[in-house]
């Protein structure tokens, strides 16, 4: 079978049944985390140490295996849902050298989403208001992709060099190491407080920082030295 791409055709209309909530692991970024924390009113600290997993970046399911964030059938973040649930019934993958493909995911038994083909999958995504964050989670990955090549055998070779981790991008208790660098709040206020800089309120703007800040750590691992994957 081809591959899907955006020019595939494609559509589905969701009525809110609430059953693709269900038995999900739901992977946030930061640029993620940042819209929810706001959504939520809180830091992204706060967020993450309420409404993630402790064993990676993914949203906490309830004692049935909801979503968190499921209210009856309704999601009660909607407007600042993830990519996962923008983009459902349709996983998207982005390989190394930034090739997009999608993927159909298996539907609930008893969905009750309609599918169709009288539209594309580009038209369905403009609709679901993902573009804007396919484009920072790109970035996101590129980000990591880089992160990955630099602290592996930057550490295997001279674990001190973990000690230059800037103190606002370390745990001072039991957190996982990773939720760290998902506090985007501390991180970029770190940032803003060396370089003199307003916090900015606007989520893409603050990921933006964000990811400054992580280049700037990089840079000081590497060099400012930038392998492209092949």
């Amino acid at each position: 079978m081809s591959p899907l791409r955006q020019d595939t055709p494609f559509s589905y209309q969701c009525n809110g049944c609430g059953r693709c909530c269900y038995h999900k692991r739901i992977q946030v970024n930061p640029y993620e985390i940042l819209r929810l924390a706001r959504n939520l009113g809180i830091s992204t600290g706060d967020f993450v140490r309420r409404h993630l997993e402790r064993n990676g970046p993914y949203l906490r399911a309830t004692d049935d295996d909801a979503c968190i964030f499921l209210d009856g059938k309704q999601c009660s973040v909607h407007a600042d849902r993830p990519l996962a649930c923008r983009t459902y019934p349709l996983g998207r993958r982005v390989s190394a050298t930034g090739e997009e493909t999608f993927v159909e995911l298996a539907p609930h038994p008893q969905t009750e989403g309609v599918y169709g083909q009288d539209g594309s999958i580009g038209a369905f995504l403009t609709r679901q208001g993902a573009y804007p964050y396919m484009e920072v989670a790109d970035r996101y990955q590129a980000l990591f992709y880089r992160m990955f090549d630099a602290l592996q055998p930057a550490f295997e070779s001279a674990p001190e060099l973990a000690e230059s981790v800037p103190s606002a991008m370390l745990s001072g208790d039991d957190t996982p190491a990773f939720m760290e660098w998902l506090d985007v709040d501390q991180i970029v206020g770190h940032y803003c407080d060396k370089q003199r800089l307003e916090m900015p309120e606007n989520p893409a703007a603050k990921a933006e920082l964000h990811i400054a800040a992580i280049d700037i750590w990089l840079d000081g691992l590497t060099g400012g030295k930038h392998e492209q994957r092949t």
